[in-house]
């Protein structure tokens, strides 16, 4: 981590997101003026890079690799041809450490100090959903010794498994924190408005993703997928799409609260990203062929009706479209797939077709529910969960996290009898992780050797 980095953690510096400045109003950000802002300014703050980390550049990025969207001028035509160097991740890096977890890490202490266990509980749950993501992202990062300058400003890098062992424990940590003081918080930028009821919702859905996330290093073996099952049987689950954690964007103005990707597509750089040639459309525009599924709510949500755009007028990239961390649909996909592979049909069948009457409900589909008789076998089974995972995560970072656990495994027919697989946008490999900063690169003599080819090197839990 970069030296200033540390210094600014040191002083306690509380860094503000023009993104969202309703939500930090008031922040000393003069890093020679250090602020003493009390725990409630402070979590404002980290949420408010927590939202410009999850629904900023790093989203968009993994989309285009996700091939959910196209990179189409400037800089972004080369990332959809996965030509990225280690700047291009510099500010998403100092994002994640010195906006996001110092001030998660500072929120604690504050809120611990003042007795304030609700407000404890719900940072620590942000601190697992976030460095699980981080630590998918670029594999092993620093974590035990980050975000304390009186240990060391040079923290070293926790092996990747090690970080989701940590993970696990500071959710765990959360829940049980914010169940000891269930009293709403008083300031929350998110959808559940300081619910802790469903705050604990959302750590127990995470603790699934993440458990997902290590499955395959454990080969699948049963225990892992009984603790994804376990786990996301207490999480998020409403097919009304109540409980989902959103970020809200309730007004809509320009460097306040307006939905980042609108700020992107329509004010800050338009044409950079687009949808042509993506491959999620035509995928949604042929699974009607088995008789069960419609897609065309979920299609009209997220595209333009040709598929070569994104829906900017009155969908998921308006001004105010909320963006999503964790829906009811990847916690029962996630259960579905847990199921499948230990040869459950009948729950794996049960959580699908649920994920299926979220879809209908939410982005106003009209399919059918799924009968066993549809799949032949169960590898056809399974991957007809894989196919709706990966819709259901259109435009998260997840997408890309989940794409590389399955080796990129998803497809459909087309009107020829056709099976469609994604494929590489440039050469025979697919990215397999973020790049370390350049600016970590320099200043932290612990930051792993990096190459140009360690892009498309899988990160341990993906080997």
């Amino acid at each position: 981590m970069r030296n200033v980095t540390s210094l600014l953690i040191a002083l306690g510096i509380v860094v503000g997101f023009i993104g969202c400045e309703s939500f930090t109003k008031g922040y000393d950000t003069n890093p020679l003026a250090p602020s003493d802002a009390p725990a409630e300014k402070v979590f404002a703050g980290a949420e408010a890079a927590f939202i410009e980390f999850t629904e900023g550049y790093p989203s968009m990025l993994a989309s285009i690799w996700a091939q959910q969207i196209h990179g189409a001028e400037r800089q972004f035509s080369g990332y959809n041809s996965y030509t990225v160097s280690s700047q291009d991740f510099a500010n998403d890096w100092f994002l994640a450490y010195t906006r996001v977890l110092a001030n998660l890490r500072l929120t604690q202490q504050k809120a611990a100090a003042s007795g304030a266990n609700n407000l404890v509980g719900v940072a620590k749950i942000l601190e697992g959903i976030h460095m699980g993501t981080v630590a998918a992202l670029w594999g092993d990062v620093p974590y035990s010794e980050a975000a304390r300058p009186d240990v060391t400003t040079t923290p070293k890098y926790d092996n990747q498994l090690d970080v989701y062992t940590a993970v696990q424990n500071v959710l765990s940590d959360g829940i049980t924190t914010l169940s000891s003081n269930k009293r709403p918080l008083a300031q929350d930028a998110f959808s559940y408005a300081g619910n802790p009821d469903l705050w604990i919702k959302a750590a127990h859905s995470a603790k699934a993703r993440y458990f997902m996330h290590v499955a395959r290093h454990n080969g699948y073996d049963a225990a892992t997928l009984n603790q994804v099952i376990s786990e996301a049987q207490q999480g998020i689950t409403a097919l009304s799409g109540g409980e989902d954690l959103m970020f809200k964007h309730p007004t809509g103005t320009y460097q306040g609260d307006m939905n980042l990707w609108y700020s992107f597509l329509v004010f800050d750089r338009s044409g950079y990203i687009d949808a042509v040639g993506n491959f999620a459309f035509p995928m949604m525009k042929a699974l009607p062929r088995d008789g069960k599924t419609d897609e065309s709510g979920r299609m009209k949500y997220y595209f333009t009706s040709d598929g070569k755009d994104l829906n900017t007028s009155d969908g998921a990239y308006t001004e105010t479209s909320p963006y999503p961390v964790i829906r009811a649909s990847e916690t029962h996909l996630l259960m579905a797939e847990a199921y499948a592979r230990l040869g459950d049909v009948s729950n794996a069948l049960a959580h699908l077709n649920m994920a299926r009457q979220y879809n209908n409900n939410v982005f106003k589909n009209h399919s059918q529910d799924f009968t066993a008789t549809d799949f032949p076998t169960a590898n056809a089974l399974l991957q007809a969960i894989l196919n709706e995972e990966y819709l259901s995560l259109m435009h998260q970072i997840e997408a890309f996290n989940f794409l590389r656990r399955v080796n990129y495994n998803v497809a459909y027919t087309d009107s020829l009898g056709n099976t469609v697989r994604l494929t590489p946008t440039n050469g025979t490999q697919f990215p397999q992780r973020f790049l370390y900063s350049s600016d970590e690169i320099n200043s932290n003599p612990h930051t792993p050797v990096q190459r140009a080819e360690d892009l498309f090197n899988p990160t341990r839990v993906n080997q």
